[in-house]
């Protein structure tokens, strides 16, 4: 149905940009209105499984969300599995 044929995809491209750093903060608060706006209002249950995760993504961590956009924007994008290398 539309919620999820439109709000599932949108919401996937908004989290990988999260994971990324790429998003923009106010992007939080657009993915948690459309999460919402998709949560109850599909035939199955696919929409709330895909709004559940993320409402208890930000509500739990969105400090941390927040802090990935904060520091790609400053130049300093964290990188998955990066370790640190001693110096010589």
């Amino acid at each position: 149905c539309t919620p999820c044929r439109e709000g599932t995809g949108w919401m996937w491209r908004v989290m990988e940009r999260m994971v990324t750093g790429e998003a923009d903060m106010a992007e939080i608060d657009m993915l948690l209105d459309v999460a919402s706006q998709v949560e109850g209002h599909t035939i199955c249950g696919l929409g709330d499984a895909a709004a559940w995760p993320i409402q208890g993504l930000f509500r739990h961590f969105r400090h941390e969300v927040e802090d990935r956009i904060t520091q790609y924007r400053a130049g300093r994008p964290h990188v998955q599995g990066a370790t640190l290398v001693a110096a010589e």
